[in-house]
Parts: C-alpha cells; sequence; structure tokens
C-alpha cells in the first residue's frame, strides 16, 4: 500500500529532512534528478544505447532546478541538449540557482518567449524524430494556472512537437495540474508519457483527471523518510498498482471494460456478488451479475452499480454474449455443479473459443464450481482454450 500525500505534506517532509541535517536540498535535487533519468532509461530502454537529443523546459522555481539536473546528466550521457528557461534565473532558489549556474558551464539556456519569437525552439525541435521533451516547469508547488505567455508558448509546441517529439516527460506532475485535487488549473494541459514523482505519490496523480493527464507514473525513492503525523492528517492510502484509479475519466464506460459475472440460485449468490464489486474495484466501466430468475430480487436487494441479466441456461448465456463489448466472463462462484451449470459452462467456452461466432470472443474466468465441473466433464475440460483463465484452488 502506498500512502498519498498532499502537496503541503510532501514540503513538510523535505523540510523536515534538511533540518534534521540528513540531507541537503542539493543533494534532494540531483537524486531527483537522477530519478528521472533512470525512469527514462527504464521506460524506453533503447534510449540508452546511444545519443538523443532532449529538449527541457525548466521553471524558476525547484522543479526548474530538477530539470537542469536532467539536462547534464544526458548531456553527461552523450545526448544532444537544449534547455529553456522560462523566469528569471536571478529569482530561482538557492538550490536551482546552483544547477542553472552548473548547467551554464555546459550549455546555453535558452528563454521562453512568444510564440511567434520562439525561432531557436521551434527549428531545434524540427531537425529530427527520436527525441524527448522533459517539463519541468511548473511542479507540486503551483496552485494558480499558467498564464500567456507561457500558456500560449505550450499549445504552441504541443502544435508543432507531435512529428518531432517520441516521448514526452513530466517531473514531479504534468504542469498546470493540481497537485492535490488532479484537476487542470487551467483549460488545457498536455497528455503526457511518463511522469517521475518523489518519495511517494500525491493525490494529483490518482484523483479525478490526474491519471488521463500523467501517463505512465513512476516513484523514485530520493532518500527521504516519512514524519510521523497523526492518524486523521493521513489523506489516503492505496494501492499503487490500482488499475481501478487508472479509469479514463474522459471517455465512456465501454472504454474500462465489461465484465459478465455468472451467478447461481437464490441463497448462493454472495460469492457472485463479492466478485462483481471486485470487478468495479479493479476498473471495469460495466458489470453485470447473471442469475436465474428465483435470485434477481435478491441481487437487486445488495447490488449498486451492478447491472442484471436472468440467464437460465447455456442458449441465454449465448444470447447475452452476443455483445461484442463484453470482454470478460467469470462462471462459478456460488453458480452450482449441476447439469444446468455445466451447460453454462461449456456454453461460455464455446463462446471464447470462436465456436459460436469468431471475432470479439471474452476471456473466460473459471473459478470454484467451474473448476468442479471442470474435473467431473471431460468434454468441458477438453473445450479449454487459451483465452481461459483458471483460479488457484489446491
Amino acid at each position: 500500500m502506498t500512502e498519498l500525500l498532499t502537496a503541503a505534506q510532501m514540503r513538510a517532509i523535505e523540510a523536515a529532512a534538511i533540518e534534521s541535517g540528513a540531507v541537503t536540498g542539493l543533494e534532494l535535487m540531483e537524486r531527483a534528478g537522477r530519478g528521472v533519468v533512470e525512469a527514462i532509461f527504464q521506460e524506453w530502454p533503447e534510449l540508452r544505447a546511444g545519443s538523443f537529443r532532449a529538449v527541457v523546459l525548466c521553471g524558476p522555481g525547484n522543479n526548474g532546478g530538477d530539470g537542469f539536473v536532467v539536462a547534464r546528466l544526458l548531456k553527461e550521457w552523450g545526448w544532444e541538449v537544449e534547455v529553456f528557461l522560462y523566469g528569471d534565473p536571478d529569482r530561482m532558489p538557492p538550490v536551482a540557482r546552483v544547477n542553472y549556474e552548473r548547467w551554464r558551464g555546459m550549455g546555453e539556456v535558452g528563454t521562453i518567449v512568444a510564440p511567434q519569437d520562439d525561432g531557436d525552439l521551434l527549428s531545434f525541435l524540427a531537425q529530427k524524430k527520436d527525441q524527448i521533451v522533459v517539463d519541468a516547469l511548473f511542479g507540486t508547488g503551483l496552485v494558480r494556472p499558467i498564464l500567456d505567455p507561457l500558456l500560449s508558448v505550450l499549445r504552441w509546441l504541443d502544435d508543432t512537437m507531435d512529428d518531432s517529439v517520441s516521448h514526452y516527460v513530466a517531473v514531479d506532475i504534468p504542469s498546470g495540474l493540481c497537485t492535490d485535487s488532479g484537476r487542470p488549473l487551467q483549460r488545457w494541459l498536455r497528455k503526457v508519457d511518463l511522469t517521475v514523482t518523489f518519495h511517494s505519490a500525491k493525490l494529483g496523480h490518482f484523483l479525478a483527471d490526474g491519471p488521463s493527464y500523467c501517463g505512465r507514473l513512476v516513484v523514485k525513492d530520493i532518500g527521504l523518510k516519512p514524519i510521523a503525523r497523526p492518524a486523521s492528517d493521513r489523506t489516503a492510502m492505496v494501492d499503487g498498482h490500482h488499475p481501478g484509479l487508472r479509469k479514463h475519466s474522459w471517455g465512456h464506460k465501454f472504454l474500462n471494460g465489461s465484465v459478465f459475472l455468472l451467478g447461481g440460485p437464490s441463497g448462493r449468490g454472495g460469492a457472485a456478488r463479492l466478485a462483481a464489486r471486485g470487478a468495479l474495484r479493479v476498473g471495469a466501466g460495466v458489470v453485470t451479475v447473471g442469475c436465474p430468475s428465483e435470485a434477481l430480487a435478491e441481487n437487486a436487494a445488495r447490488l449498486d452499480a451492478v447491472m442484471l441479466r436472468v440467464v437460465e441456461d447455456g442458449a441465454a448465456l449465448e444470447a447475452v454474449l452476443e455483445d461484442g463489448r463484453i470482454g470478460v466472463v467469470c462462471l462459478g462462484p456460488g453458480l452450482g455443479t449441476g447439469a444446468r451449470e455445466a451447460g453454462l459452462v461449456a456454453a461460455a467456452l464455446a463462446v471464447s473459443g470462436g465456436v459460436v461466432r469468431a471475432e470479439r470472443t471474452p476471456y473466460v474466468v473459471l473459478d470454484a464450481d467451474a473448476l468442479t465441473i471442470l474435473s467431473r466433464e471431460a468434454g468441458v475440460f477438453g473445450a479449454l482454450h487459451e483465452k481461459c483463465v483458471l483460479t488457484p484452488h489446491g
């Protein structure tokens, strides 16, 4: 389980570590920059093998300082790197200013100006493909919208980069996304391929539109220890790989998959209901429980956000599975082991195996009573195929 932090909590953890003397701000920034480079090479291993190109967009704060570390490390790796700064370097925080000066010893720093005047940036982007853009403009501390002229520059870059940029990487969080709510702070925001954050994920990486804008999220350890806080101050605990937190907030429910579960007769529907709720929790957009008519009222009284269908036999199940949007069928929890239930398992395997239709066939998850049926019915067992998932039992 991973604790999700607010921006203020993350600042408090960093400040406590620095004040204790365990680490300096300069060391934390160096570790953060190295973490970004490591994550880039882990995500795209082919980038380790040669000299590529990077554009690093740095902001006026510590997020920009992280960007200067990234630029220096990629340059040392042998890459061609161009850095562009938004803001006055003389007003940067001291630690960020140190890394600005370190980069100045290796390369130039361009200025992000109005789109029509930014010829240097455009010409660099237009030269060839196989390059990345690193967004180190604004990190977790941003609380207000990005305004013109910078917003116009970013929108202009987005319009011109599609054919010349292979990967887009955000340092900590995509610039303009609220760290605590996951909402864009302005009407336009760039979706990135990879977001690299530090110590712990933040609320905005998972809430609202955050997952859609952050792309793949990687959390890098920079040697910080959590500070003790009352339980009431702990914001959230989640499984860091919980796919249900990665739903497409911008799309319709079928983009997240449709699951159909077969339940048993009245009084035996609890396992199917638990499985249905589990399917919702892990991210399915549509979940339906099929059951005999006698169990319909019982399931309706116990389930929310789950649809119900009466399914009495194998023929009825085949009719339901004519809907090609159903991606997974689950049979077994509380199903029963009689001839009717064996017919349901056989029908599901026939549809999934392409016997009934050849295209858009669902996966079949077989559990509990369905496994008992497999052990007894050689013909049903023989219908297993590569799109079947059998749950582990002794």
